[in-house]
């Protein structure tokens, strides 16, 4: 005679296999500050090239422009270097979130009148910014039972938009108050917080 497991309710789900999961905990923080990085110059770019580095507003929507079609090329070439590391995702998007903190250090650093330099780290960005961005949804499915892998994604990209709301709000808030440098160097210690959270999971691979 078949029988049919009973299928869990979402709190079942929740209190049996992702409120406990210290593992799962740590991908959702660092994905706070990995949507923070992701939107930052998104958002943020084309007013600070303007304002900042004496951009038309042409060449600030350039920027987005830049970031979109490089995050393209990340996403593709990232994805098959993960598959050759056995698929430890969380590894790859450290590799990639170091290069990506100095590229946001590197925009403060550049001079104004030097905007070809911007685009190129712009680009830079774009390349390594949508890695943890991709990586992250699957990740949390190698960190908890094939029962529940729609919730602890769901969980996950739950702390991603959290961190998209923190990035909107308090980026524009910092520019206002203080100025575009401390919004930039927020933008870096969020970006480094997240390296550091993910190196917890440097050795995370798929399952079976």
């Amino acid at each position: 005679m078949e029988t049919h497991e009973r299928e869990l309710t979402a709190r079942e789900l929740l209190m049996k296999y992702i409120f406990p999961n210290r593992t799962l905990w740590i991908l959702a923080l660092a994905n706070i500050f990995v949507y923070i990085a992701r939107y930052a110059m998104v958002d943020w770019g084309p007013p600070y090239l303007k304002e900042v580095k004496g951009a038309s507003l042409a060449e600030g929507g350039f920027s987005t422009l830049v970031i979109e079609f490089a995050g393209a090329a990340g996403m593709l070439s990232m994805g098959w270097f993960s598959d050759k590391l056995g698929g430890r995702r969380a590894r790859v998007s450290v590799m990639a979130m170091i290069p990506l903190t100095l590229a946001f250090a590197g925009i403060l650093i550049v001079p104004r009148g030097m905007l070809w330099l911007d685009m190129a780290l712009f680009a830079v960005i774009g390349f390594l910014v949508y890695v943890p961005v991709m990586f992250s949804g699957v990740v949390s499915l190698d960190l908890t039972s094939k029962k529940a892998v729609g919730t602890a994604a769901g969980f996950v990209g739950f702390f991603g938009y959290v961190g998209r709301v923190i990035q909107g709000k308090g980026l524009g808030w910092i520019a206002q108050h203080y100025g575009w440098d401390a919004a930039l160097w927020s933008v870096v210690g969020c970006t480094a917080l997240g390296i550091v959270l993910l190196a917890f999971l440097w050795n995370v691979r798929p399952r079976g």
